[in-house]
């Protein structure tokens, strides 16, 4: 893990040198002057939005998971916002970008529920991000104006992630169905493997949501809902820097980006979400200087938010930094 976080940070690093040897500082500073203050400000309290829309969702997920007796209290209510907060705070803060473990842990720490069966809930939650974004890529292809030089790798790259996303949905559906209800297989089984066995068989309490369609179809529209805004709030952001651009743009933007922080960098994508930023807007006539600067204020503008908000949710909780750090370590040993 700690290879791996030093890894993400010689790599946001050496794509930041980079960067800012292809685009001028100077530029980048001057675009952020011209900038209108209010397009900005509404773009970043439109990702607090989005967040929130995120917590939201995951409720309608996790209420498909059977959950013991909950306590009564404040902390019991926001569990839900305040792990999932606290999720994507330590993405920022701990190596190999474990938050989603930590949020995990701290909701089944919280709620009485198995860490693999919340885990479960989050693949879920992935998956049909990867698999909405993609979609809502192509329907921009189909009814929205285009570049006459869009780059033949963009579609080939979205068409390769969609099918890994449906063939990921497709098993863990099937692993959903298949899976024994009990632990028995002609006979006991080992101590280890009757182990393995409960793990999976959290996990598939995890992915309840699946067989219960409406449960399914309302968390679909939330995240079509929160996909959908992330592209209208990246494109209220370029033309609060003065740009008349396709929102055909911001949605290969928003695409783009979201499956490329996933590889090791420094928090928030740092270097790897401004790269991608800067090639995929090129077809679009956006200058490099302004993709940059707009691409630092998703960035800036989602640790504005999910850094307070997470140490919020930890104090609600009850519990510490270093508290939880510790029960990742164990959940992950």
């Amino acid at each position: 893990m700690k290879r791996r976080f030093a890894l993400g940070l010689l790599v946001s690093a050496v794509l930041l040198v980079l960067l800012f040897v292809k685009v001028e500082p100077a530029a980048i500073a001057n675009a952020f002057a011209e900038a209108a203050p209010l397009g900005v400000a509404a773009a970043v309290l439109l990702h607090l939005l989005i967040l929130s829309m995120k917590a939201a969702r995951w409720g309608v997920v996790l209420g498909a998971v059977p959950h013991p007796p909950p306590e009564p209290g404040p902390a019991r209510r926001w569990l839900t916002f305040d792990a999932l907060f606290f999720g994507y705070f330590g993405n920022y803060v701990l190596p190999a970008k474990l938050g989603e473990i930590g949020r995990a842990v701290l909701y089944g720490k919280r709620s009485g529920v198995p860490v693999s069966s919340v885990l479960a809930t989050i693949v879920v939650e992935r998956l049909l991000d990867a698999v909405m974004l993609i979609s809502i890529f192509y329907l921009s292809i189909l009814f929205l104006p285009l570049p006459p030089d869009l780059p033949d790798w963009v579609p080939l790259s979205a068409r390769l992630v969609g099918s890994c996303a449906l063939i990921g949905l497709a098993g863990v559906w099937l692993g959903m169905r298949w899976l024994p209800d009990t632990l028995q297989w002609r006979g006991p089984l080992p101590g280890l493997v009757h182990k393995v066995f409960g793990l999976l068989l959290a996990f598939r309490e995890g992915l309840s949501v699946l067989r219960e369609p409406r449960r399914a179809a309302k968390a679909t529209a939330w995240t079509l809902s929160i996909w959908l805004l992330e592209c209208v709030a990246f494109w209220v952001l370029l033309h609060a820097f003065g740009l008349d651009t396709l929102m055909t743009g911001a949605v290969a933007q928003v695409t783009a980006s979201s499956f490329a922080i996933a590889a090791p960098s420094a928090p928030g994508g740092l270097g790897i979400h401004q790269w991608v930023t800067v090639l995929v807007l090129a077809p679009f006539g956006v200058p490099e200087s302004t993709a940059t600067a707009a691409s630092l204020v998703v960035t800036f503008s989602v640790i504005l938010w999910v850094v307070p908000l997470g140490l919020l949710g930890l104090w609600r909780q009850g519990t510490s930094p270093g508290e939880l750090r510790a029960d990742v370590d164990a959940a992950v040993a």
